[in-house]
């Protein structure tokens, strides 16, 4: 039996997960919700040292309270650490790194001195097919690569949460055009063949969440372009249908 929207919305406001159903009262639904005990729940939930982690696992637990709709007020950590980019954890346009810099955003901290510098750089590294790669791998080459399928779906929806935050990024025209060459997941040189097409769940036509650095679900993929006024969009079909199977 196909679920209706009442359905699902009703499934969505279960107690057995306080994130999913805070986030559905608040941006489906419009409603105010108690944040105390979504925090404490979210807090039970990580690690007493999570504030003391450094490198990718800072990033999933600050990705872990934007995912949740929290603020920077909401996590009890300094301003300064949760950016967390400088000499000893510079950006390096991987996919940890977007991942940060989009809970960064989400988190309401787009605006701050350090952030705000970042992002107005990210074009610099944009290589020619309008995506990017690690610099790391970069560096090494004596020719222009190709860029990383993975680091472009999480630039993707880091521009998608600039987008909603009516923040304008230099990157996202080039980007939205390299997915659009690839007919989002397909080889530009070989259009039935996917980029990622490892075994079931590690595709991009997979649905997976939470996100981490190795697997984007083709739902964020999906929601990113619709974030970005692309979700009646004709390109967005295939994946629309992707969905709904």
């Amino acid at each position: 039996m196909r679920m209706g929207k009442n359905d699902i919305i009703q499934w969505l406001l279960e107690d057995d997960n306080p994130a999913v159903k805070y986030r559905t009262m608040t941006e489906i639904l419009g409603e105010s919700a108690d944040k105390e005990p979504f925090i404490a729940w979210l807090n039970k939930s990580l690690p007493d040292d999570w504030m003391d982690r450094k490198g990718l696992w800072s990033g999933y637990y600050l990705t872990a309270f934007a995912e949740c709709g929290l603020s920077l007020e909401d996590i009890p950590t300094p301003k300064e650490k949760s950016i967390n980019f400088g000499n000893e954890n510079r950006f390096e346009y991987g996919c940890g790194d977007y991942m940060l810099l989009r809970a960064l955003v989400r988190l309401g901290l787009a605006g701050e001195p350090d952030v705000a510098d970042l992002i107005s750089k990210l074009s610099e590294k944009q290589l020619p097919d309008g995506g990017f790669l690690c610099l790391h791998r970069v560096n090494k080459l004596k020719r222009i690569p190709k860029s990383c399928v993975k680091v472009n779906m999480f630039a993707l929806m880091f521009c998608a949460e600039c987008k909603k935050k009516g923040i304008s990024v230099d990157i996202e025209k080039p980007l939205l055009d390299y997915f659009w060459k690839h007919n989002l997941f397909y080889k530009s040189d070989d259009p039935k063949t996917l980029i990622l097409n490892a075994r079931e769940g590690w595709r991009t036509i997979d649905t997976f969440y939470p996100f981490e650095v190795m697997r984007v679900g083709l739902q964020n993929v999906v929601e990113s372009f619709c974030a970005l006024g692309y979700g009646n969009d004709d390109r967005l079909q295939d994946a629309w249908n992707i969905l709904n199977e």
